[in-house]
């Protein structure tokens, strides 16, 4: 979500807006020797004004994101939402819409419908927050169709409500063939070796349990490569299920075949994405273009292995732009993998249909309707 709200906001600059973007105090660039008072400071960014002022997204944020809006004259406010990014354990956020009612139009990006966690056996409460604040706002926008059909069964008027997908989440850089050797070299790897791809953050849904256990079925000169931070910060869960993949990894005998790159720059995100020779994504959920970092993998043009959608996703047709298989199958995923790394001419036609495809999901067109849409908030 920080990575789309950059990638929006200096679009939106772009086009002549004036953006101010309020955000939790871990979001602060760090400072050597700082005192308090510049600690407590608003931070000037290329395209917009940075505000990291909110210890925790609970019931006093409300009146701090009411207070900050009006001494900033919004016209609108742009609420970035998906539930583990607000600690999940209170429904303030959502409430946020409400609160804001005649003080400034609001509009919500829901990046997924997934619910709060708020407390144990909160049951239909938690949808009900985030419908209330779908219905609360002057203007939603999601990222797929799943989602919006699904807003418009609870009620969210279609006039209200569009649908714009989202763009890579890093910026695409191309790498010579020696930074892409290097990187490999890097890993011990040979060009007698495979090397499949991951990228981003780990957590149940993305199948990467099942990953593993499709390449303890390959040959030991497969290996695999984890790009990027492996949990974030926004889900305690996810912690637990990088232990649980790490004890998979031993169990399995994989330790000397898989690799991890931690957190790194775009560049370089772009040369491991490039030193693989096939990216793997199997969702549990099914592949959907909400996913940035699916989005950053067809930017690159790299062949894609991912899950069957759940609802129609016309982008990604089998043998095109990705190769397909059934969520949760290690036999078809391990074929899957035996087929597009014995294949140069497939993976190269996949990557190319990638490449194609991610030409309609460039931020300049993204921010375009975005902006569309946020003038026709202002203008009712």
């Amino acid at each position: 979500m920080g990575a789309f709200t950059q990638e929006v906001a200096r679009e939106l600059a772009c086009l002549g807006h004036d953006v101010h973007i309020l955000t939790s105090r871990a979001a602060r660039p760090q400072m050597e020797d700082a005192n308090f008072r510049e600690l407590t400071q608003p931070v000037a960014l290329p395209f917009a004004t940075l505000y990291p002022f909110i210890r925790k997204w609970r019931w006093p944020a409300l009146a701090e994101v009411t207070d900050w809006v009006i001494r900033q004259r919004l016209e609108l406010v742009n609420i970035q939402y998906q539930a583990a990014a607000y600690e999940m354990r209170s429904p303030a956020v959502n409430l946020l819409p409400w609160r804001l009612r005649g003080v400034v139009k609001t509009a919500v990006t829901f990046h997924d419908l997934r619910v709060p966690y708020l407390f144990p056996k909160a049951g239909r409460l938690r949808e009900t927050a985030v419908y209330f604040m779908a219905k609360q706002a002057n203007g939603v926008i999601v990222t797929n169709q799943a989602d919006y059909e699904a807003l418009r069964r609870v009620g969210v008027a279609a006039a209200c409500l569009r649908q714009i997908p989202i763009g890579s989440n890093i910026t695409t850089h191309m790498p010579t063939a020696d930074e892409i050797a290097a990187a490999r070299a890097a890993l011990g790897l040979t060009a007698a070796h495979h090397l499949l791809g991951y990228f981003g953050f780990l957590n149940e849904s993305k199948g990467a349990d099942t990953l593993l256990a499709a390449l303890a079925a390959l040959d030991a000169q497969t290996h695999l490569l984890f790009i990027g931070g492996q949990t974030g910060s926004s889900d305690a869960t996810n912690q637990a299920f990088l232990a649980q993949m790490r004890a998979q990894i031993t169990a399995l005998g994989l330790d000397a075949r898989v690799h991890w790159t931690g957190f790194v720059p775009d560049e370089r995100v772009s040369t491991f994405l490039h030193a693989a020779d096939v990216m793997v994504m199997p969702y549990r959920d099914g592949v959907s273009l909400r996913r940035g970092t699916l989005m950053a993998v067809l930017a690159h043009g790299r062949p894609l292995i991912t899950t069957l959608p759940l609802t129609p996703t016309p982008e990604l047709a089998h043998g095109e732009q990705a190769w397909l298989v059934p969520p949760d199958d290690v036999a078809a995923l391990a074929q899957a993998m035996r087929t597009l790394l014995g294949d140069v001419s497939l993976r190269q036609r996949l990557g190319a249909g990638a490449a194609q495809v991610a030409g309609l999901f460039t931020w300049d067109k993204i921010v375009g309707e975005t902006a569309v849409f946020f003038d026709e908030l202002l203008q009712k």
